[in-house]
């Protein structure tokens, strides 16, 4: 059996993350119609999540002391980029459907190729893309655009913010990743965006209401499951592959959400939805694939 290359193994490592992130709108739906807001969400994450990863390098031996320049480009990273991209992401769906919000997140590969062709003077090949095209076209039919009519513009406008911010975070997150662990960059991602959640939840002071049990079940497959273990894959995959490959994997996450959607909250997939979804997966398995 052929052994798989180095790029191949950080695919699989991206794909895993995006199908794990894919999760995410479920158990932020079941979180947020338990009485939990957005800003105790985000705070219960990342929290969790850090000191999960605090523990594990602890029995790892492995070492978390960084420069104090590193510092602050993880503080940028995490208490900025990556919180301002979760918070919007997540309270968009408040304000708009879910499908449209997702739709409109996921331009953010468009966003890092360019800004890694303009200014890191990445090479794009005609093979990416046309993947990153074909991917995208798959992302506009599945989610069917142009059935929404009533729009509200603050959703559309907190969806958006999240497709930028995390777009600039896949690319300031590209150096680290060469120069860090996995388990490094993503401690400090998260514990940089629960002190930035916390800051604001101390100023602001949001109510906490009765919190029913799914929600604490939805919770703990949030921290684990969508958080723990698609950061450090990430981080595993993005230094193996770069950003633009990563960016277009990332693709397959709205695609994961839709399906379970179907599963989970019974909605209906058309014949179209299923041409796009075929669109993803080939846009997807076509970069895996070396010649």
């Amino acid at each position: 059996m052929q052994k798989l290359t180095c790029e191949q193994i950080g695919i699989l490592w991206i794909t895993s993350a995006s199908i794990a992130y894919g999760m995410m709108p479920i158990w932020s739906v079941f979180v947020q119609d338990s009485g939990i807001s957005t800003e105790y969400l985000l705070l219960f994450r990342f929290i969790c999540t850090a000191l999960l990863l605090f523990s594990w390098s602890i029995y790892k031996k492995i070492s978390l002391k960084l420069p104090m320049p590193y510092l602050f480009k993880f503080f940028f990273l995490g208490g900025v980029l990556y919180i301002v991209q979760s918070f919007a992401y997540l309270d968009s769906l408040r304000f708009i459907p879910a499908s449209l919000s997702v739709l409109l997140y996921h331009i953010y590969p468009a966003i890092v190729t360019l800004i890694a062709i303009i200014f890191l003077k990445d090479k794009i090949t005609p093979k990416m893309l046309f993947c990153l095209i074909t991917s995208f076209i798959g992302l506009v039919v599945i989610l069917q655009p142009s059935s929404y009519l009533a729009l509200n513009f603050y959703g559309i406008f907190l969806s958006l913010v999240g497709a930028l911010f995390y777009g600039l975070y896949v690319i300031f997150s590209k150096n680290l990743a060469q120069k860090f662990s996995s388990i490094v960059c993503s401690f400090y991602v998260c514990l940089f965006a629960s002190l930035a959640i916390l800051c604001y939840i101390v100023i602001d002071l949001p109510n906490l209401q009765n919190i029913k049990a799914n929600g604490i079940l939805a919770l703990l497959g949030l921290t684990f499951v969508s958080t723990l273990f698609p950061m450090i894959a990430y981080f595993l995959g993005m230094s193996k592959i770069g950003v633009t490959k990563t960016a277009i994997l990332g693709m397959i996450e709205p695609l994961v959400g839709v399906l379970l959607s179907l599963w989970i909250l019974g909605e209906s997939l058309t014949l179209i939805q299923c041409l796009g979804a075929c669109l993803i997966f080939f846009g997807s398995i076509l970069l895996f694939i070396k010649h």
